[in-house]
């Protein structure tokens, strides 16, 4: 693998400036204050120096609405009648630039889902089709990262190509064949020194003491906490404030759950299949015939949806399914925070605080 490469400042706006030319480009904008991914038709637009997007990158893999199947019916000269059907797939080449390193992991994370079983067709060809060039990040009072261990990431951790920014240029990271030939076109640089090298390890030293959100265990043991907490008094404390808005599902950059919808036109003779985001706090998600919901509250919801993050996945994964980014504490309306939560039932798995759940979830007041 290509060693680390060092680029001044007018490389480096050359390199970006050129995959904006050269491909469909997203990355991270001042959107009214607040930090999204948008196209990109000029390096000026592009913001490396923001907090963590509002919304993951979620949505150029696995779209909130997407067609799978058309159909199409058709009748010959003798009146008999026959469907075709078309499978849907759209993959158009793209590159998203500035993914932070929680975001590449969660990343890596829908890569393996996408793969189990029976793989996933267009997940997989948009995935393929599709350049990283991560960003490094400035961590805010939600992200939590650093107790999940995806504050950085390695070169075989699904980014093509990664920036971190200095003073006078970048330290680029080289993760695939295809980003050093990326690099090569663009800003090929020179080898990093040792003494750069060394810079790089002391600012990962300096950006963990930075999170002020920490989980109370180390990672290993969530599961096990998780699996504990059934009975719990703090699902019914955050099941009470809970609205099931399903936000929380939406930001989320590994949550996968969709739903299966045909919409047929008005004069019968076409239809589509498409699929729809779908999420586990929401009231219909686990409603089935007759009206019978096996999950009917709040409290059960949140409390599935914990798990699916903090502990099932490592069964059929060998990983959680949380990366740290903290994207639902940030957009839950009623401020349940998911640092809070999974610390009162550390306490609670410890023995320490039988009552848990008294500062999992504090509703947000107008004071805020």
């Amino acid at each position: 693998m290509t060693e680390p490469r060092l680029i001044d400042t007018r490389a480096l706006r050359s390199l970006l400036g050129a995959l904006i030319r050269d491909f469909r480009a997203f990355g991270p904008v001042d959107s009214d204050g607040v930090p999204a991914f948008a196209p990109l038709g000029a390096v000026s637009e592009l913001r490396l120096d923001l907090d963590p997007t509002h919304l993951s990158a979620r949505e150029f893999f696995l779209p909130p609405k997407e067609t799978l199947l058309s159909f199409a019916l058709s009748e010959n000269e003798n009146g008999t009648k026959s469907a075709v059907t078309t499978a849907v797939v759209e993959a158009k080449e793209q590159v998203l630039i500035g993914l932070k390193p929680c975001d590449i992991h969660a990343v890596a994370l829908m890569d393996s889902v996408m793969a189990a079983g029976v793989p996933d067709v267009n997940y997989q060809k948009r995935r393929a089709a599709t350049i990283i060039v991560g960003a490094e990040c400035t961590p805010d009072d939600t992200c939590f990262c650093a107790s999940l261990g995806t504050e950085q990431v390695k070169e075989d951790s699904g980014f093509d190509l990664f920036i971190h920014e200095l003073k006078r240029g970048a330290i680029i990271r080289v993760g695939t064949e295809r980003g050093a030939k990326l690099l090569k076109k663009y800003a090929w640089g020179r080898r990093a020194t040792k003494a750069e090298l060394e810079g790089l390890t002391r600012y990962y030293e300096s950006k963990l003491a930075a999170f002020t959100a920490k989980l109370n265990t180390p990672k290993e043991e969530l599961p096990a906490v998780l699996a504990a907490s059934d009975e719990s008094p703090v699902w019914g404390e955050i099941g009470a404030l809970c609205t099931g808005c399903g936000a929380c599902n939406h930001v989320c950059p590994t949550c996968y759950c969709f739903d299966v919808r045909d919409a047929l036109t008005s004069d019968q003779k076409s239809a589509e299949r498409y699929r729809v985001w779908d999420g586990c706090t929401l009231d219909d998600f686990t409603l089935v015939a007759g009206g019978h919901n096996f999950r009917r509250t709040r409290a059960e919801r949140l409390r599935h949806r914990f798990n699916r993050k903090l502990n099932y996945g490592v069964k059929k994964f060998d990983s959680l399914f949380c990366v740290g980014c903290g994207r639902c504490s940030r957009t839950c309306l009623v401020g349940i925070n998911i640092t809070e939560v999974t610390n009162s039932l550390i306490k609670e798995a410890r023995g320490v605080d039988k009552v848990a759940g008294k500062e999992a979830g504090k509703a947000r007041t107008k004071s805020d």
